[in-house]
């Protein structure tokens, strides 16, 4: 638990710079794929070639999919919509979450899809707008890369759970970030864009500390985080960025906050969390 928690206040305050000093100046495909570079040169002391090549193709998998596709989905979003938007639009990760865990237990618990909704639920409170044609461009894009970093997350916890005595997390993150780095690689290449050198040194600190902390320390927590605890809990702790995020843009940026919808929401999180570490799903 701990592990997600520390992870989820590292991510609450990535939004905030990527939409209002990186997203402006540099095109999401180049953010992408400096922020995978940078993670995988964090990692690369740890990677051990003398490992099996189905190891290396899963782990290089999930992180091609969960961290590199992902982000080039994730990252474009912002080219259509705001940062408090887009912490909206990640609210039905915690579904996604439950959904792709039952399928592949091929039966539903429907205690933990109901606690994930509620999650689902607190956060939809968190912040009503109105949207326009360029908001459902952000919105469509922002659930592939939820549905991309959901499956990302259930599929290497599957993947620890099974095998308990593989615990080399930093080798596990060092092919992951391969597979990152491959996949917003190839991304940029055949995306329309050219590659957007950061112009500043400000741009500099930003990528290496989204690359290093956000994405390569993160990642790595988060991932490892989700072997500790059950399902639900997965699940619903996915929503708590959202909160976070909200108050570091409103209290830095915009300044702009409906308190009692922000504290209800807020509420609804937590308690869907507490109630998902009460109920043992697995």
């Amino acid at each position: 638990m701990l592990y997600l928690i520390i992870t989820t206040i590292i991510w609450s305050f990535s939004f905030s710079l990527i939409g209002y000093y990186l997203s402006p100046e540099i095109n999401s495909w180049t953010l992408a794929f400096l922020r995978s570079l940078v993670a995988f040169i964090f990692f690369l002391p740890w990677l051990r070639i003398n490992t099996t090549y189905s190891y290396i193709v899963r782990m290089s998998s999930i992180g091609a999919l969960q961290l590199g596709l992902m982000y080039i989905f994730y990252l474009s979003a912002y080219n259509y919509t705001t940062v408090q938007r887009i912490l909206l639009f990640t609210i039905t990760t915690p579904f996604y979450v439950v959904l792709i865990s039952n399928i592949l237990d091929r039966k539903f618990k429907l205690p933990i899809i109901a606690i994930s909704l509620l999650s689902v639920f607190g956060a939809g409170l968190l912040r009503s707008t109105y949207f326009d044609q360029n908001d459902l461009i952000g919105f469509l894009l922002i659930q592939l890369a939820n549905l991309c970093f959901a499956y990302g997350q259930v599929i290497y916890r599957r993947i620890k759970i099974a095998n308990p005595n593989q615990q080399n997390i930093r080798n596990d993150f060092a092919y992951f970030f391969l597979g990152a780095l491959i996949a917003s690689s190839i991304g940029l290449i055949i995306s329309p864009h050219n590659f957007t050198a950061p112009a500043t040194s400000m741009h500099w600190i930003l990528i290496i500390w989204l690359g290093i902390a956000a994405s390569g320390l993160g990642y790595c927590f988060w991932n490892h985080g989700s072997t500790l605890v059950n399902s639900g809990t997965l699940a619903v702790m996915n929503n708590l960025v959202i909160p976070l995020g909200l108050f570091v843009e409103i209290i830095f940026f915009s300044k702009n906050m409906n308190m009692e919808s922000f504290v209800i929401g807020a509420i609804i999180i937590i308690t869907s969390i507490i109630a998902s570490i009460k109920y043992r799903s697995d």
